[in-house]
């Protein structure tokens, strides 16, 4: 397992690398230890480094630092000399076995490619990303990495205008506090490109296929091609970026863009992806999904109201039932006579008891009214409601911008 000073001073060695395969390079013990004093840690750091190098005892030039017979200076010039020539699958194996016992990955795969360009698969949260590694400088520059296909490049080679690049990174940086972090916060606005979430999928479970239809209707009413051969229509897009056509629920198509309504993984919800001219293009912000997106939330949230209501109701007439019948009999073969006597005694009334009951019993009647009135209420409106929901409406949403 790689400790934090050590990978300082080998990014330290990396950076200062004047060439664009680090792996390449042969240091010179003093230079390590040059490094280490340049950061303020400890020169014992420095064997322990061993493990990432191949290290031999060589007789070089104390000034040029090769052989004299290379250097033409005098055989005096030559002393011992421990080099250290860098082993890039022996740092990367530790650097991926730190990373499995750390915490930024829940999991972690590795396949080397090259001697000095390796393939790491990691899984956060529910996203699989791919991170290309590279010890040589000039082929990270050559490569064009797929961010919206969760593909990302590392940097091992030191240079830290690599890691300007848009979603690479330097190998340092996985092992820094709160990696995890910034990765799941670049992950999540990447996310919003590729695919926009517009509701949960697994609390729908049993209505699902109703809001499928409400949205395929909505496209189909707002001008829209909807097909379920999600694999016919866009074999390029699905293939390209990893979509599982087995978990789309179908395409909606007009002009040049194609809306794919799916539960992939790509997202954690239920979610849309949009392609424009077969390139992948954020959903978020589109016109038609900002507004289907909020008119089919409105659509589940007031059905699961409705659902929850009901349940409530259901409830309610269980607890008033028992009540009510509690009350009936006692008033009826406990109290009925002792009320009387108490009244008449008391207020001397008599003839108005009879009056009195016939009130008593109207604002019973009122009470039974009002609570029927709220227990059908959410079964009224379960009745009532429907799913579809109003077509997009272009103009009137362009009106509404201006």
């Amino acid at each position: 397992m790689i400790l934090a000073d050590e990978a300082d001073v080998l990014e330290e060695a990396f950076y200062r690398a004047e060439v664009s395969d680090v792996s390449t390079l042969e240091y010179r013990g003093e230079q390590l230890h040059q490094y280490a004093d340049y950061l303020g840690i400890e020169r014992d750091i420095v064997p322990s480094l061993n493990s990432y190098f191949s290290v031999s005892a060589e007789r070089r030039c104390e000034k040029h630092s090769i052989p004299v017979s290379s250097c033409g200076c005098h055989e005096e010039r030559e002393a011992e000399t421990t080099i250290y020539n860098l082993e890039p699958e022996a740092l990367v194996e530790d650097w991926v076995r730190t990373l499995r016992d750390g915490d930024v990955f829940d999991s972690v795969e590795l396949e080397t490619l090259t001697p000095t360009r390796h393939a790491l698969t990691a899984r956060i949260d529910r996203s699989e990303i791919t991170f290309q590694c590279f010890f040589d400088r000039d082929d990270f520059d050559r490569y064009d990495f797929e961010p919206l296909a969760l593909e990302f490049g590392v940097s091992f080679f030191g240079d830290h205008t690599a890691v300007e690049r848009e979603y690479c990174y330097s190998w340092r940086q996985f092992l820094e506090d709160g990696f995890r972090e910034q990765l799941t916060r670049d992950v999540k606005r990447l996310k919003e490109t590729i695919g926009a979430d517009f509701y949960e999928y697994k609390p729908l479970e049993d209505f699902r296929d109703r809001v499928r239809q409400s949205l395929r209707q909505y496209f189909s009413d707002s001008g829209y091609e909807v097909r379920r051969e999600v694999g016919e229509v866009c074999p390029v897009e699905t293939t390209q970026y990893g979509i599982d056509t087995g978990k789309t629920d179908f395409v909606a198509s007009k002009d040049e863009s194609d809306y794919i309504v799916c539960h992939c993984q790509k997202t954690p919800g239920w979610h849309v992806h949009h392609f424009a001219d077969n390139r992948i293009e954020s959903a978020e912000q589109t016109p038609v999904i900002k507004d289907m997106t909020g008119k089919i939330e409105g659509k589940i949230n007031t059905f699961l109201d409705i659902q929850t209501d009901k349940k409530t109701a259901s409830r309610f007439v269980t607890v008033i039932s028992t009540l009510f019948s509690v009350v009936f009999v006692v008033l009826l073969f406990d109290r009925l006579g002792s009320l009387s006597s108490f009244l008449r005694q008391q207020f001397q009334l008599g003839g108005s008891l009879e009056a009195i009951g016939v009130g008593l019993l109207i604002l019973d009647a009122i009470a039974v009214i009002v609570l029927a009135a709220v227990i059908t209420r959410p079964y009224y409106l379960d009745y009532r409601f429907s799913w579809n929901i109003e077509p997009f409406d272009e103009e009137n949403t362009s009106e509404a911008d201006n």
